[in-house]
């Protein structure tokens, strides 16, 4: 599409990943559904919907996209990453794990280096130290500083998102400006990850039917937050369809035309701003009484928006490859 410029993706996609976290902690709370299961409703739903607004493009593409390595490994990572975020979510705010989440663009600057090649500006430097100095007085202001679990799980998650992202930007069928391929590619990449994580949902429910009803509550609960259930439940279809096919495939879409666009640090780094997007429309959700109310910390708030400014500095310079 020609008015695609890397900004206004970005805003897109920062928009879209921040109404499906919101819109989904709200249906959630609302109807009390096993997490993975509506995550996968949403995209088996999303991944459908957008294969089958291609009918032209399952006669000349078809199943190539499930044949290369790079869709599975990119779903793959994707689901490790969010089973490693959530996971965070025990022992973190939602609000301090956006912030934390800002490490992804120094990790993904080494990683492109050594993977793509991609030598990282001396002009960056400044921003990575900024970046890293903000991240470590954030995490001295948790509780249980860097012994919290929820540092390291969070860590983890980052570095699986972006090998994720790394695979997008040189997946064989992310290397045109075609639109159309982006959004069939885009479906067919849900609907492995949905595949994948019905595997490990599967997984989880053995590991979980093998653990003592006492043992590590704290463990076997986020275990069992993977497993599928609820689903003949009505309420989790019809949500994950409408959320699944709308929010979740702009997302993954736009995070696509991001990295064609720019580059892997470029998209890592921008999102940076969704901490802020996801403050303002928690905030208006906890308004309209869909969510309940949580105190902000400011000196947290303040080394937040540290980070975020250091890592938009990182992206002005990763507009390109």
């Amino acid at each position: 599409m020609k008015f695609e410029t890397p900004l206004f993706v970005i805003m897109i996609c920062v928009l879209a990943w921040s109404l499906t976290s919101v819109l989904g902690r709200i249906i959630l709370l609302e109807y009390n559904l096993a997490p993975a299961t509506f995550t996968f409703i949403q995209m088996l739903s999303g991944g459908f919907a957008l294969v089958l607004l291609n009918p032209k493009r399952i006669k000349s593409i078809g199943f190539v996209p499930l044949k290369q390595l790079h869709t599975w490994g990119f779903g793959s990572f994707r689901v490790i990453s969010a089973s490693f975020y959530s996971g965070s979510f025990l022992y973190l705010t939602a609000t301090n794990t956006a912030f934390l989440g800002g490490t992804a663009i120094s990790l993904s600057v080494i990683f492109v280096w050594l993977l793509l090649g991609r030598k990282p500006k001396w002009i960056e430097l400044p921003g990575h130290i900024v970046l890293l100095i903000s991240w470590y007085f954030l995490a001295m202001e948790i509780d249980g500083q860097f012994s919290n679990p929820g540092i390291w799980l969070l860590l983890v998650s980052q570095v699986f998102i972006t090998f994720a992202i790394i695979l997008g930007e040189t997946h064989p069928l992310n290397q045109n400006n075609n639109s159309g391929d982006t959004l069939y590619l885009t479906g067919m990449l849900l609907v492995a990850s949905a595949v994948i994580l019905l595997s490990l949902s599967y997984a989880a429910s053995l590991v979980e039917a093998q653990l003592p009803a006492d043992y590590y509550p704290i463990l076997r609960g986020h275990i069992a937050g993977f497993v599928l259930r609820d689903m003949f439940n009505p309420y989790a279809w019809i949500c994950g369809f409408l959320t699944g096919a709308s929010f979740r495939a702009a997302a993954i879409y736009y995070s696509l035309r991001a990295v064609k666009l720019a580059s892997s640090e470029f998209y890592l780094g921008s999102m940076a701003m969704m901490p802020f997007v996801n403050m303002g429309l928690e905030a208006i959700a906890t308004r309209l009484g869909y969510l309940p109310y949580m105190a902000l910390e400011p000196k947290l708030i303040m080394y937040g928006i540290i980070l975020s400014a250091a890592s938009f500095y990182i992206s002005f310079f990763k507009r390109g490859k």
